[in-house]
C-alpha cells in the first residue's frame, strides 16, 4: 500500500476561537457550567456568537481580566465559583483558558485544583486559540472527563460513542446499535456529568467527530480501549462504512448497501445540484476531510481540501477515500486565494472570517463553522448535511449580479 500523501505548509491559518466549543457543550452536559478566564474580547465573542441562547439562561460566563490583574499570577475566582454554585447548582465547572492568561503564564492546573472540592469538581480545559482550533477544544473537555469515567472490566465489551451530538442524533445512534445487536456503553460526553460511561480494555471507542484524536489516543493508552478505524458517519457512504466496521469489531458481518442506496435516493434532489460542482475547502474546523469525501461521493470534484491538522492514523480511512484529491495541512491562505481566483470553483467552504469577503468578490462560499453546530451525523443527519451545501449554491443563484468585477488572478487583494 503506498504511503499516505498530503502537503504540510506550516502556515498560520484562520480558525475560529476555541472558546466557542462552549456553545454546544454546555447544552450537551446539562449539569455543567463553563467559566472562561479571559478579556473583554472573549466576552464580546461569546455574547455575539452565542447571544441567541441568552433566553435559555446559559450556563457559561467570563471571568474578566482587567489591567489590575495583569500583575497577578493567580486570579481570585473563589467568589465567582460560590456565585455559580448558588445560582446554577452545577455538578461540575469547566475552567477554560484563553489567549491572554496563557501568555501571562497563569498556572491553570493549580488554580483549578485550589477551587475544586469533592462536591464540586473544577476541571481545567485548555482552549486557547493560540494552540487549538475551535473544535479541538472539545477534545480538551473530554480529556478532563476521563478521570470521572468508571473503569470497565476487560470482559465488558460495549461501544462508547466518542463526541458531542445533540439528543436526536444520539437517540438515532443508540437505536441503530440496538437494531444491529451492538451493545452500547454510552456516550462521551454523557448528558450529565454524573453519568459518564465506564471505559476499559473491552471498550470499543467509536469516534463521531474527526477532531478527537488526542482523547481517543489517551483512552487507548490509559484504559486499554480500542478505537474504531472507519469513515466518520457523515453522509450515506460514511454512515454505512461506520456501522459495518463497528459491527465487524463485535464479530458481526452486516451489509448495509441497500440502506445506503435508499439514503442516497432520499437526497437525490441535492445530489443532482451538487453533481460535477468543483469545491474548494480552506482550513478551519477539522471536519474538512469527511465533508470533502461525502461531496466527492455525491459527484463533486474536490479541487483542494485543506485542514488545520491531519492525523495519519486517526484520519487514515478518510485520507484513503480522498485518493487523488490535493490535501494540505496548515495551508497558506494567500496561496489559496490565488488558487481560488485561478480555478473559480463552484463552491468554497471557508472560515467565518473569510467567507463574507469571498462572497463580496462574487465567490460562492459557505461558512465551515456551521457544520460544528448542526445535526449532520448518521442516517438521521444525511438530508441536513446535503442541504447545507446546496443552500449556499441556491442562495447565490438568487443574488443580483455584482457591479464590481470578480477577482482575476492579477487583481486579487492581499491578505496579511
Amino acid at each position: 500500500m503506498p504511503p499516505i500523501q498530503f502537503i504540510r505548509e506550516d502556515s498560520a491559518y484562520h480558525s475560529f476561537c476555541g472558546l466557542t466549543c462552549v456553545g454546544w457543550l454546555y447544552q450537551k452536559i446539562q449539569d455543567s457550567f463553563f467559566l472562561i478566564l479571559g478579556t473583554h474580547t472573549c466576552a464580546h465573542l461569546l455574547q455575539n456568537v452565542l447571544g441567541v441562547m441568552v433566553f435559555a439562561r446559559p450556563r457559561f460566563g467570563v471571568a474578566l481580566i482587567e489591567e489590575a490583574d495583569l500583575s497577578k499570577q493567580q486570579p481570585d475566582l473563589q467568589h465567582l465559583i460560590e456565585e455559580i454554585q448558588r445560582d446554577h447548582h452545577p455538578s461540575v465547572i469547566f475552567l477554560l483558558s484563553s489567549c491572554t492568561p496563557e501568555v501571562m503564564k497563569v498556572e491553570f492546573d493549580g488554580l483549578a485544583n485550589n477551587l475544586s472540592t469533592p462536591e464540586l469538581p473544577v476541571l481545567f480545559v485548555p482552549a486557547s486559540g493560540l494552540d487549538y482550533t475551535f473544535s479541538q477544544a472539545e477534545d480538551s473537555v473530554l480529556q478532563a472527563l476521563i478521570p470521572f469515567c468508571p473503569e470497565a472490566p476487560a470482559d465488558d465489551r460495549r461501544v462508547v460513542f466518542l463526541g458531542s451530538v445533540n439528543d436526536t442524533i444520539a437517540d438515532d445512534f443508540a437505536l441503530e446499535a440496538a437494531k444491529l445487536d451492538i451493545p452500547v456503553g454510552g456516550f462521551l460526553p454523557a448528558s450529565r456529568f454524573t453519568e459518564m460511561p465506564a471505559i476499559g480494555p473491552g471498550t470499543i471507542l467509536a469516534p463521531l467527530q474527526p477532531y478527537l484524536a488526542k482523547v481517543a489516543n489517551r483512552l487507548t493508552r490509559e484504559r486499554g480501549a480500542k478505537v474504531l478505524s472507519s469513515l466518520f458517519p457523515f453522509g450515506p457512504d460514511g454512515t454505512r462504512a461506520f456501522w459495518e466496521d463497528l459491527a465487524a469489531m463485535f464479530d458481526r458481518k452486516i451489509d448495509l448497501s441497500e440502506r445506503e442506496a435508499q439514503s442516497w435516493e432520499r437526497i437525490a434532489e441535492h445530489t443532482q445540484l451538487l453533481r460535477d460542482k468543483r469545491v474548494f475547502f480552506t482550513a478551519d474546523n477539522l471536519m474538512e476531510l469527511p465533508l470533502a469525501r461525502f461531496l466527492k461521493n455525491a459527484g463533486c470534484e474536490i479541487v483542494e481540501c485543506s485542514s488545520p491538522y491531519i492525523n495519519r492514523k486517526f484520519h487514515a480511512r478518510e485520507i484513503a477515500a480522498l485518493d487523488g484529491v490535493p490535501l494540505y495541512e496548515q495551508p497558506n491562505f494567500n496561496r489559496q486565494l490565488g488558487k481560488i481566483a485561478e480555478l473559480q470553483p463552484d463552491l468554497v467552504v471557508s472560515t467565518m472570517a473569510t467567507t463574507n469577503p469571498l462572497i463580496g468578490h462574487g465567490v460562492v462560499a459557505k461558512w465551515s463553522t456551521e457544520f460544528s453546530f448542526m445535526p449532520i451525523h448518521g442516517w438521521a443527519g444525511v438530508a441536513t448535511l446535503a442541504g447545507m451545501f446546496t443552500k449556499s449554491i441556491k442562495r447565490h443563484a438568487q443574488l443580483d449580479p455584482l457591479d464590481d468585477p470578480v477577482w482575476s488572478a492579477g487583481l486579487m487583494p492581499a491578505v496579511r
